[in-house]
């Protein structure tokens, strides 16, 4: 076995490539791990340092009735998660325009589309940007990232209000309301 190749191909699995709807452990409990709001991850309070392991778990994490938990086919157990569980940290705009695709990079190394499958939700009187993801997750999009996908937004009036818009794939995504 090619272990290099192996992480290599780890790498490339987007987060939602394990059939995680399909497994149904039988062992329940706690896992000991937290993802603090910084994205930073700990197992019985000490940072987990190994990026790589950090990436296998974001592989096996879901969220189901308001609960995290790391699952696998012999094992569900819970983790707590105190905002989100990822933050998005860079993007890209492919073709620039009309029909150009927003991709965002979370800090796990996942490449996902802006789209209707991926969509940006704000939340709270705060309007925090997270961008939905599978499995009931969702990244939050950092502060400096955030600012720099409004510089590429439109503004509409809206009644009232003005909404900062960016589009990808299409379609047309609010990233703020004032």
């Amino acid at each position: 076995m090619d272990i290099k190749a192996l992480e290599a191909a780890l790498t490339e699995l987007s987060g939602n490539a394990y059939p995680l709807e399909r497994w149904d452990p039988s062992v329940h409990g706690p896992s000991y791990m937290e993802i603090k709001a910084d994205g930073s991850w700990l197992h019985q309070g000490d940072p987990i340092l190994r990026d790589k392991l950090v990436v296998l778990f974001s592989k096996i994490l879901t969220k189901q009735d308001d609960h995290y938990y790391l699952l696998t086919p012999a094992e569900k157990l819970v983790i707590e998660v105190h905002d989100a569980p990822f933050l998005v940290v860079d993007f890209i705009i492919e073709q620039p325009g009309p029909e150009q695709t927003v991709w965002l990079m979370t800090n796990i190394g996942d490449k996902v589309p802006l789209s209707a499958e991926y969509t940006i939700e704000l939340r709270g009187e705060a309007q925090r940007p997270y961008l939905t993801l599978w499995r009931g997750l969702d990244a939050l999009i950092e502060r400096n990232t955030y600012y720099q996908l409004i510089d590429g937004a439109t503004e509409y009036e809206c009644g009232d209000l003005t909404e900062l818009k960016i589009t990808s794939q299409g379609h047309q995504y609010t990233l703020g309301r004032f």
